[in-house]
């Protein structure tokens, strides 16, 4: 393939929550669970952001650093499993925040966690083509708003956004190849009409991770006989769908990845899992680090259940257009601490009255 990532940007929201001040509230779980899982902090939404206005943050930055003019363009694909509306657009309000093109090709993609590594090989698919010069591809979620309180995934649902352009010229990282996996389970699910995420396993589930190996396992194999490539020679790094911790060594351990070439790119700990973004927020810190001619592995996975592998190889371009502001540990580092109460509040954890006056701060 010639299509590859020309920019990128991500968002991560600057208020954070311990897991020790959600478990002082429940004490709903062994706090032990906290280390084996990576588990230490994760993300809080203020009330006036949602998955629309994070995306748009994180594009606004893979905009700045592509250097190309928003007539240039050609599509954007949302993907998220949280759009605020259930039935609206939500492409179309990204697409004017920017100030793009009302002609272009612009449409929302949903298959949970794996909705921003689809949105990724859709616009690739577009630029491939022929059809479009730039496509923009966006993953963005807030499952956080979307757990229910006094819940053992309230530890770890959190929110973030990646973005990149995808295009042919002056790319930073092309991508050689993806694969996917996908049959119907009911891991994850959130029913018409309802806020919260359910969990198909319930706590059983929730421990054993279900679904993830059955899709990852296969999808991941499928890429590496594609492109001839040996999962523990040929990566330089991985990015991993990371719900938490564990699961990134479950993928490196069953698939013969390289360990440290894992671990060392798992973020929970500083950003609990961020959905749509959850193996792209790791990628955009791959790549804030990457020297040229470097492979990584992108392995996605989405409730529903299924999972998207993508193969990418730096090139030079990599050192002329690496971001000297806003990269994933400046935004990581960049944090406010809130306690429970304030994080109930902001997230709007518990009902009240559509007729009130105030902004809710």
């Amino acid at each position: 393939m010639q299509a590859g990532i020309i920019s990128y940007g991500t968002y991560i929201p600057k208020h954070r929550i311990d897991v020790q001040e959600i478990f002082r509230v429940w004490r709903n779980v062994t706090p032990e669970i906290f280390d084996k899982m990576s588990l230490r902090e994760r993300a809080v939404l203020l009330p006036d952001e949602d998955t629309l206005t994070l995306g748009v943050a994180a594009a606004r930055q893979a905009l700045e650093r592509s250097g190309l003019e928003r007539s240039q363009i050609g599509a954007v694909i949302f993907g998220s499993g949280t759009n605020p509306y259930a039935t609206k657009a939500a492409a179309t309000i990204v697409q004017d925040a920017l100030g793009l093109p009302n002609e272009i090709i612009s449409y929302d993609l949903q298959f949970a966690g794996k909705s921003g590594s689809s949105a990724i090989i859709a616009a690739a698919a577009l630029v491939e083509s022929g059809f479009v010069d730039y496509a923009l591809a966006i993953g963005s979620d807030t499952i956080n708003r979307h757990t229910a309180p006094g819940t053992q995934m309230e530890y770890r649902a959190s929110a973030g956004a990646f973005a990149a352009i995808i295009g042919k010229k002056n790319i930073i990282a092309q991508l050689e190849g993806f694969s996917s996996y996908a049959s119907d389970l009911s891991d994850y699910f959130r029913l018409e009409g309802e806020r919260y995420i359910q969990l198909g396993g319930g706590w059983i589930g929730f421990v054993s991770n279900w679904g993830f190996l059955e899709h990852v396992k296969p999808a991941a194999e499928i890429l590496f006989k594609k492109l001839k490539l040996d999962p523990k020679k040929d990566f330089n790094a991985v990015a991993v769908h990371q719900a938490n911790g564990i699961l990134p060594m479950m993928a490196a351990g069953t698939l013969g990845l390289d360990m440290f070439g894992v671990m060392q790119n798992v973020l929970t700990a500083y950003i609990g899992d961020c959905g749509a973004a959850s193996a792209l927020v790791p990628l955009a810190h791959i790549l804030d680090n990457a020297g040229p001619d470097e492979r990584v592995l992108v392995i996605a996975y989405g409730s529903g259940a299924g999972s998207d592998c993508l193969s990418f190889k730096t090139t030079a371009v990599i050192d002329q257009k690496r971001p000297v502001k806003g990269r994933v540990m400046d935004q990581i580092e960049d944090k406010i601490m809130v306690d429970y109460a304030l994080a109930s509040k902001y997230e709007y954890k518990y009902i009240r009255s559509p007729y009130m006056l105030t902004n809710y701060l």
